[in-house]
This record gives structure tokens, sequence and C-alpha cells, in this order.
């Protein structure tokens, strides 16, 4: 059977599958994991305000997904962590919703730490979250060998 989405007026089966929803506790865990392979397999610091800002923009961006840098850096700058909002654990974030929050707060991230555009290292943040986030167990093989169709070596080798 057939149905009509009246909010965005394509045709879907009533027997397909809901969407697919993750958690921010899941959408934090894959972005912090991402950013530590990465900063493992380039040698470099995870604590790097590279890592850390990128972090921030993502998870800010995920709850407003306009918010301007202020917003960001105020998180950023919090005197003490903010506790887990009660629906931390509560699946509500499409996949779609997830790329869009990663891939832009790389991208604000580089935009506000000194780089004109987000590099080889903050493309592999981005392929290694979105892969950790849909397999948790997912290695540094396991993202090359899917997102970019490459041996870990010569993805190494950008970093």
């Amino acid at each position: 059977m057939t149905i009509l989405d009246s909010s965005t007026g394509s045709r879907t089966h009533a027997d397909a599958a809901p969407a697919k929803l993750y958690s921010r506790a899941q959408v934090r865990t894959a972005i912090n994991d991402g950013a530590t392979m990465t900063a493992d397999e380039a040698h470099v610091s995870s604590y790097a305000d590279r890592f850390a800002w990128a972090v921030t923009a993502v998870m800010t961006l995920l709850d407003a997904p306009s918010a301007p840098w202020g917003e960001v850096k105020n998180q950023h700058h919090r005197e003490a962590p903010a506790d887990a909002p009660a629906d931390d654990d509560a699946p509500q974030y499409t996949r779609e919703q997830v790329s869009q929050a990663v891939n832009n707060g790389i991208d604000l991230a580089a935009e506000h730490t000194g780089r004109p555009y987000a590099d080889d290292l903050d493309n592999l943040v981005v392929n290694a979250a979105l892969t950790l986030l849909d397999d948790p167990d997912a290695d540094f093989y396991k993202v090359t060998t899917e997102c970019y169709s490459e041996s870990p070596r010569i993805v190494r080798s950008w970093l």
C-alpha cells in the first residue's frame, strides 16, 4: 500500500520501516569518538582546539541548527559542564539532522579557528562520526574503506 506523506508530498509504503532515530548521547559519543579516532591517526592531541571546538559546535547545532557562533562560544566556555538534559537518551534526531549538525558544526569550527575551509582532518572527523553513529564498533579501517574506498595507508597519508 502506498500513502502520500502530507508534510513532504512524497509517496511512501505503509509497511516501510520508520526512520531510525538517535539520541543526543549517541551523537555525543559518535562525534567524540570520531574526533579521537582522527586525532590518533593524525598523531595529534584529541584535546587540540580544532577538535574541541568542532565537538561543541556539532552538539550546539544539533539542538539549534541555526545557532550563531556566539552560542557555540557560550557552550564551549561554560564554567562547568551542563547537566545532561532529561531527554539525553531519548531517540529524537534523524540521521539527516545529525549529518547536518556534524557537517555544519565542522565547517563552522574550521571557519572560526583559522582555517578558511574544512580540511582532510575535518572531513575524517565527519566520516568517522557518521560511521560510528551507525556502527559504534567501527575502526579506522572500516571508516576508510566505506567512506573513501581507499586503504587506511592512503587516507593516513592525507593527514
